[in-house]
């Protein structure tokens, strides 16, 4: 029997290739003719830099390099230095289904790293990252329905979040910055730099982004004292990006992500001190999300003939909204051997972030992995390294359960000696996330009809059937043949769960 059927479509992405591969680090590094000897090595670093991604031919290719720095206390001076040593590294996976418009996300992790040194001059490193990769597409999620006199069917309306534009961006932003109210920049010993979106504003196909850069530098500025200083400066920036589907309404999930940077001291013949300058390559990814009903059909029976529905789980997103919270972290780490008489640098090595479930809303929780560069009572470089756990609920309504992405990351450290072999420290974390309260419905996808088999009626014009509390109408009109709002009309009745046991009317056909 033939009778009206249509699918319609929600966009949605979908997540072709979220995969993990571990590239190793081995370096032997011979220290430069400017940098003096080594006599003790204060920490080794791995920093994994990605300088492109594409995605062809059923193939991801990801190339970067990862720099290798040994921070160390110099023989002659007692001063802290740094060499750095880079290594290229590539990896590539196998993506089964490629997608036309991809969205390439990468992370890396650093695992571990051991550092050995063989003689005052040479060095030896063996390190390993997770290099992690996801490959996203948009998609389109078919849901039947029909409104065929033929069929009754049963429906639920509701709120569904329809993706309307998945875009990616990868841009430079490239910074000079005088350094002529600082303390001379004789080598950097340390840097870090960590991104924050400000502002998002859409308009029909573009999306206006705002951010900041935060660039923190740890460096030498008199070769003779082994004089420390420390430079913290925010960049500004602003990109216009193409994102076709996006408009005034829709509501945007926005990423940013650095891929890598490189700093470097620009000396001026004509400038008593020279400036850095900064070039950072970052990538955003942008999903655009209308919030929009969708009537669900449920479930669906013929009173003319025999029917047979087919189900599926459909997975819907019914809201979506970005929240950016802070938490302020109280740490105190207590020095077990020796004392402090000076903290050069205080910073977060690593910040791990995961969901945790709880009935109480939605919570996150993590490590915080925390780096301290001190002296020590007799003027000689040492550091201090601790993890310390948090956890942080949102404040979100409560029927948020999930949280589609959480990016960490430190936005301010203070601290205070309490006294000689005691640190206080004051930690912002930021939370960025976006959350989403998503539904498993058990849903209708297809109808089949078989009109060689045709209901067989009885004789009766009028049936009277005892309800017991809780039963549904819809189950006793299917279960009878009779058409749901002739039930309803029959029993004067506008609920579809009863409250009490009842005797009901069905009528016949």
């Amino acid at each position: 029997m033939e009778f009206n059927q249509e699918n319609r479509m929600l966009g949605t992405s979908t997540t072709v290739l979220d995969t993990v591969a571990e590239q190793l680090a081995d370096v032997d590094l011979t220290l430069p003719d400017y940098c003096p000897d080594i006599e003790k090595i204060i920490k080794c670093t791995l920093t994994p830099k990605i300088q492109s991604k594409s995605l062809s031919g059923g193939q991801l290719q990801i190339d970067g390099l990862c720099v290798v720095s040994v921070m160390y206390c110099e023989s002659s001076k007692k001063t802290i230095r740094c060499c750095e040593q880079s290594v290229n590294f590539s990896q590539s996976f196998s993506v089964k289904d490629s997608p036309d418009n991809p969205v390439i996300i990468t992370k890396t992790k650093s695992e571990y790293i051991n550092c050995r040194a063989l003689s005052p001059r040479r060095v030896v490193i063996h390190g390993a990252f997770s290099l992690y990769a996801k490959v996203k597409t948009s998609a389109k999620t078919s849901i039947y329905y029909s409104d065929d006199p033929k069929l009754e069917s049963f429906r639920k309306n509701i709120s569904c979040a329809d993706l309307k534009s998945l875009c990616q961006e990868q841009f430079n932003v490239c910074e000079e910055i005088s350094a002529a109210d600082k303390p001379a920049i004789e080598s950097i010993i340390r840097s870090s730099v960590d991104v924050g979106i400000t502002d998002v504003k859409a308009v029909t196909g573009k999306l206006m982004i705002n951010g900041e850069i935060n660039l923190k530098l740890l460096y030498l500025s008199n070769v003779e004292t082994g004089e420390i200083e420390k430079l913290d400066y925010l960049i500004p920036f602003n990109q216009i990006i193409d994102c076709e589907g996006v408009d005034e309404k829709t509501i945007n999930n926005v990423q940013c992500e650095v891929l890598s940077y490189d700093v470097r001291l620009k000396n001026d013949m004509l400038s008593e001190k020279p400036s850095i300058v900064i070039d950072i390559m970052l990538s955003v990814t942008e999903e655009g999300f209308m919030i929009c009903n969708r009537d669900i059909t449920v479930d669906s029976y013929s009173v003319y003939c025999a029917s047979m529905p087919e189900y599926s789980n459909l997975e819907i997103t019914n809201e979506i909204s970005a929240s950016v919270e802070s938490q302020m972290e109280k740490l105190a780490v207590k020095i077990d051997d020796g004392k402090i008489s000076k903290i050069l640098d205080i910073f977060l090595d690593n910040i791990t972030c995961e969901q945790k479930n709880s009935d109480d809303g939605l919570k996150v929780g993590g490590k915080i992995n925390l780096c301290i560069i001190a002296y020590n009572e007799e003027n000689v470089p040492v550091i201090i390294e601790r993890a310390f756990d948090y956890e942080h609920r949102f404040n979100l309504p409560v029927e948020y359960n999930s949280f589609r992405n959480i990016n960490p990351h430190a936005s301010s450290i203070s601290y205070r000696l309490a006294d000689d072999n005691t640190v206080e420290i004051r930690c912002e974390l930021k939370l960025c996330v976006c959350a989403e309260k998503k539904e498993r419905i058990k849903a209708v996808s297809t109808m089949q009809l078989f009109e060689d088999k045709p209901t067989v009626s009885d004789e009766c014009a009028l049936t009277l059937y005892f309800a017991k509390q809780g039963e549904s109408l819809w189950d006793i009109a299917k279960a009878h043949n009779t058409r749901l709002n002739l039930l309803l009309s029959e029993n004067s009745s506008e609920n579809i769960t009863l409250d009490s046991p009842q005797m009901l009317l069905i009528p016949k056909i």
